[in-house]
């Protein structure tokens, strides 16, 4: 049962802990505030200073669609999917990759001239500017090394001189100057210097494969939503200017490479269509001349009356034949093309009706790698490692499609032959007809096929003419480059925000760390929301080297503060006469002495014959505080050295009160206040005086107040601000619960109504006292005045 008691006590006591009041708050913190003030202006002051001399960045953005290709028509689509490549619709995820390519960026560079950099030095930072805004021309003659860049500082002195770096040379307008590294002339502009912050000027130059590189990853490029073929391209510049041409440039450059390469398309498919309609020109003429001399020699005439019953057979196995004829022609003539040393670099017009899948394939990825190669050779040379990986390729690719066309071809002929047993079946019906007649119609057959085949290649000639004339571009501009009408970055509102917030959280976590850390009690409150015994007073810090402070003239605020206790020990007492009021503390240096001392001078000045019993017989103070020193006390009464009147003196410094010391200090004090003659002491004490002050050893060290207890109608309980740990409030509730001390109250000594606390001058153990405050109603030891923050918190 006690130790369920206890339980419940202590949660009660953590239940009391955790309500503070919205005013008890305040009054605990407000003395941080102006640090926290002081806090939130440093940090937003280095906010200010962030932004006052950041590069401010903008965002530039633009709009543009990929539209679909659109099929030429009217022809075989075959030939269209393999050589123009539009099989499929465009794939938006390749778009975007072909606008953050490294090549393209190189194509916008050089369309802008953005190799060199320019800049405007100021105070704090150098301002990009646009090449067309600068106040000179900076014309590049030579470079040493196209890999290696270049920088300079030059220093205009007026419209016709300037200075370059840090050298005290002058230069002109128009004179060529040689450095390590490069050789250029600069030129007068028609821009003016006086719209400058300066006349400095940083002139940098890169190669483009380092600008291109920077420039790709810097791009931004996203599709609109997941249901359009629309593009956005932003990019952020601290120069708008520059923004704009940058995005615009890409947008133009885009265009131009999306022409350019159905141009090239178109252009490699003409060729190839005019390389095959000269070789079909000349094989039709030399059948036309055969058919021509066979019909002059054999003198042919209609013999259809005489073979109608066999003709129509016949007819079907030529025509099927026929066919047959013109796919192993046009395998012919794309193996001849394909193996053509002239032709190593040159894309395969079209497969022309062959429509073998792997086929179609193998010649799609050709022309593709092709393309490429024509593409990358418009940038760099032909011994980059680039372009002799695409040659390895299309090297395999070539073989593989010459395998496969052996292959088809190979089929192809088995398939004639089984045609060609096939008519045969049928020709040995014929035997009746002439053997000149069957002449001329292999002949005529020959001819039919060469004429198709010159017909179908016109044909297609005629629409990739008419195709190429008319070429445009599949990319729209929806929307030209814009800028935003802000910076992007630095965000003013959000680095204030987030200034406010860090000026506030460093403060108030190194206040919240302290209160964490800190395990001594820091306010009245602290007590109650950790015991519910009463507290009757509050005594200040005393700025004096007294031990007694409370004298009969005196009005210092800290006598005044006695005085209450005065008045509020009635209720503790219950209007007891003649009591006895031990005094005892959780450990040494709470001024258990100190309050014992002053408490007695107090009582006596309101007439009432009190006596101090130095008790604390480990470490007496009391007596040296009073200036008995010396002095035969209570433990020569208790060994039976001396008689109780004979260790009873009267306390000069005031009226009505006397003292008993602690005498000599035993080795076993303990063993001492057991004597029977301490009961004796305490009876006689009662009749001769009107109260019994009793200084004992802190009870969270010894057991001398337990001991003593027994004797006393009251009990005083000394903490000290900021000195008593909250900890040592569990002993103080436990003895006020279980009642093991008469009518415990508590005093809380040291109390700074300021929250500065100082402490005088040593006493006790080794700790002062005092309470500087009161604006010039009492008396004070100290001239010392509240600033304007403690009068605030004092009149809060």
């Amino acid at each position: 049962m006690p130790e369920e008691k206890r339980n419940n006590q202590i949660d009660f006591t953590i239940k009391k802990h955790l309500q503070v009041s919205p005013k008890e708050f305040l009054l605990k913190y407000i003395r941080y505030w102006p640090w926290v003030m002081l806090s939130v202006v440093i940090t937003l002051t280095f906010a200010y200073l962030k932004l006052r001399y950041s590069t401010p960045i903008y965002e530039i953005a633009g709009k543009i669609l990929v539209k679909k290709d659109n099929r030429s028509g009217g022809g075989n689509e075959k030939f269209e999917d393999i050589f123009l490549m539009q099989g499929a619709s465009s794939n938006m995820n390749d778009e975007i990759e072909i606008l953050k390519a490294r090549t393209m960026a190189a194509r916008v560079i050089n369309s802008l001239s953005f190799q060199l950099n320019f800049g405007n030095k100021g105070n704090i930072r150098v301002s990009e500017i646009h090449p067309k805004d600068i106040p000179f021309v900076f014309e590049i003659l030579s470079l040493e090394d196209s890999a290696a860049s270049f920088g300079m500082t030059i220093t205009l002195l007026n419209e016709n001189t300037f200075r370059i770096n840090d050298n005290k040379e002058t230069f002109r307008f128009g004179q060529i100057i040689a450095l390590p590294k490069v050789h250029f002339q600069l030129n007068a502009s028609v821009n003016r210097l006086s719209s400058f912050p300066s006349n400095v000027f940083t002139v940098s130059w890169q190669p483009i494969e380092t600008l291109a590189s920077s420039l790709s990853k810097t791009l931004k490029v996203e599709q609109a939503g997941d249901f359009t073929n629309v593009l956005n391209i932003s990019y952020q510049s601290p120069n708008p200017r520059m923004g704009i041409s940058i995005v615009d440039g890409y947008m133009q450059e885009y265009m131009k490479s999306s022409r350019e390469d159905k141009v090239l398309q178109s252009e490699s498919m003409l060729a190839f269509i005019d390389e095959q309609l000269d070789t079909v020109r000349q094989e039709l003429g030399g059948v036309e001349r055969n058919l021509q001399k066979n019909r002059e020699i054999n003198r042919i005439f209609n013999s259809e009356q005489q073979s109608q019953m066999f003709f129509e057979e016949l007819s079907n196995s030529e025509r099927e034949l026929a066919q047959q004829g013109v796919k192993l022609k046009v395998i012919d003539y794309l193996i001849a093309y394909i193996t053509d040393k002239r032709n190593p670099h040159r894309k395969v017009s079209s497969t022309l009706g062959i429509e073998e899948p792997s086929l179609l394939q193998q010649v799609s990825d050709y022309n593709k790698l092709q393309v490429e190669r024509e593409t990358s050779l418009k940038t760099t040379t032909e011994a980059n490692p680039v372009i002799v990986n695409y040659e390895t390729a299309i090297e395999k690719i070539r073989e593989d499609i010459l395998e496969n066309l052996q292959n088809i071809r190979r089929t192809y002929l088995v398939i004639q032959q089984d045609l060609a047993r096939k008519r045969k079946t049928v020709d040995q019906q014929l035997v009746s007809i002439p053997g000149k007649e069957k002449q001329l119609l292999e002949v005529t057959r020959q001819q039919n096929i060469l004429q198709e085949l010159y017909s179908f290649l016109l044909q297609k000639k005629l629409e990739t003419s008419i195709s190429s004339a008319s070429t445009i571009s599949n990319i729209k501009v929806l929307e030209p480059a814009r800028s935003t009408d802000f910076p992007v970055s630095p965000n003013h509102k959000a680095l204030y925000i987030i200034a406010a917030i860090i000026g506030l959280g460093i403060p108030l976590g190194i206040i919240t760390l302290k209160e964490f850390l800190n395990d001594k009690i820091s306010s009245r409150s602290d007590i109650e929301q950790l015991t519910n015994a009463p507290i009757i007073a509050e005594v200040g810090h005393s700025e004096g080297s007294a031990s007694l402070v409370v004298t009969k003239n005196s009005r210092q605020f800290i006598a005044e503060q006695f005085r209450m206790i005065r008045s509020n020990l009635q209720y503790v007492l219950n209007k007891n006469e003649q009591a006895v009021i031990m005094v005892t503390s959780s450990f040494s240096g709470e001024g258990k002495s100190f309050i014992c001392t002053n408490l007695a001078a107090v009582l006596a000045l309101s007439g009432k014959k009190t006596i101090i019993l130095e008790f604390d017989i480990r470490k007496p103070k009391v007596a040296k505080g009073l200036g008995l020193v010396e002095k035969k006390g209570i433990t020569n009464y208790i060994i039976g050295d001396k008689q109780l009147e004979e260790v009873i003196y009267k306390v000069e410094q005031a009226e009505n009160l006397y003292a008993i010391p602690c005498g000599p200090v035993p080795p076993n004090p303990g063993e001492l206040l057991l004597d029977p003659k301490v009961e004796e002491m305490f009876t006689v004490l009662r009749k001769k005086f009107d109260l019994v002050i009793v200084d004992t050893a802190p009870i969270g060290l010894v057991s001398d107040a337990d001991t003593l207890g027994k004797y006393a109608d009251a009990t005083i309980y000394i903490t000290r601000h900021n000195y008593t740990h909250k900890k040592q409030i569990q002993l103080l509730d436990q003895l006020y619960v279980n009642k093991k001390l008469p009518n415990l109250a508590v005093i809380i000594n040291d109390v700074s109504a300021t929250g500065s606390y100082g402490y005088g001058y040593s006493y006790g153990y080794g700790y002062g006292y005092g309470y500087g405050y009161g604006e010039n109603y009492f008396d004070s030891g100290s001239n010392k005045k509240q600033n304007f923050w403690q009068k605030i918190r004092a009149k809060i």
